[in-house]
């Protein structure tokens, strides 16, 4: 079936994205990846029969708004059929990964004890990005544990929001040593959405929203909300401007859900400027989930490529 806007299959939230086919030589395993106390929903997918001397680069991959590693996973399978290690999370509040909970009907009593009459409510599909990124430095540290993996090797790639939240990572994590993102959404509030943001973080500080604001704020055609208050902290464009290492960018030349030219048309310009190693490409007749559909094989392999020369080749 489709809906709405999607001219792909649908199963839930996201696409029906192609089955999984794991080339000979690739082993998968599902693991939890625990980031803030709650347990997140991983595959991990590993190059066989590696030796216990064996060090290799390692990728960590962040799916986008309204998604789950399957959105990832055969490009971790792509990554480990070329000799890497990759981690796809699931964020948590989506797919199978834990939720926070929310506190609500708490006053302090007399004594500055929490009431005990306190009740909780499960955080599912809500984007706030800076715990996204800080899920992501956890999958990091997961992959740190793991034995083959070369602690100067790493790599993150990022899909959609995703894209977003691995570029911020780049810019403020130095174990990322390469970088590739595709259709990223590169959040940089600014204007009307900044005086927005600002209103629903002091809406906050001034207890006349949760700390966690679960569907106060949604966005036309995606699922869940957003974390506002949380994106006044969270600029990627700016994050692009202390980027140092090299970085892949990949759009469809029909995108529809934003302007690549404020996204990663501007994030090329700001790392050229910057003499930073970067390559942008467009990819024709390729719209935003396209690039999972007709535009995976080319796009896959060019991130293969992308890893396998800063990463797995130094």
């Amino acid at each position: 079936m489709t809906t709405g806007k999607h001219k792909y299959p649908m199963a839930g939230d996201e696409p029906d994205y192609p089955a999984l086919e794991l080339e000979d030589g690739v082993e998968q395993e599902t693991v939890t990846v625990w980031a803030g106390g709650v347990a997140m929903d991983a595959d991990l997918f590993r190059p066989a029969n590696l030796s216990e001397d064996d060090r290799v680069p390692a990728i960590i991959l962040s799916h986008g708004w309204g998604g789950s590693k399957r959105s990832t996973d055969r490009y971790g399978a792509l990554f480990a059929a070329n000799g890497m290690i990759a981690l796809c999370v699931t964020q948590v509040g989506w797919g199978k990964s834990g939720s926070h909970l929310l506190q609500v009907g708490t006053l302090p009593d007399s004594t500055g004890d929490e009431a005990v009459n306190a009740s909780v409510k499960s955080v599912r599909k809500f984007v706030d990005p800076v715990q996204w990124v800080a899920s992501c430095r956890a999958g990091v540290d997961f992959l740190l544990g793991e034995p083959n993996v070369d602690a100067d090797r790493i790599g993150a790639w990022g899909t959609s929001f995703g894209g977003g939240v691995a570029m911020y990572l780049a810019a403020h994590d130095s174990r990322i040593k390469a970088l590739s993102v595709q259709v990223s959404a590169l959040l940089s509030i600014q204007g009307p959405m900044r005086q927005h943001a600002q209103m629903r973080a002091t809406a906050i500080a001034r207890g006349d929203l949760p700390a966690i604001p679960v569907g106060v704020d949604t966005m036309p055609n995606l699922a869940g909300s957003v974390h506002f208050a949380k994106a006044l902290e969270y600029d990627v464009i700016d994050a692009a401007r202390h980027l140092t290492i090299p970085t892949l960018m990949i759009d469809g030349a029909d995108e529809e859900m934003f302007d690549t030219s404020d996204n990663s048309g501007k994030a090329y310009e700001i790392l050229k400027e910057n003499n930073v190693p970067v390559q942008y490409e467009v990819f024709d007749g390729t719209d935003h989930y396209g690039i999972y559909f007709q535009g995976f094989e080319k796009g896959s392999q060019l991130a293969t490529d992308w890893f396998v020369k800063h990463l797995k080749e130094t």
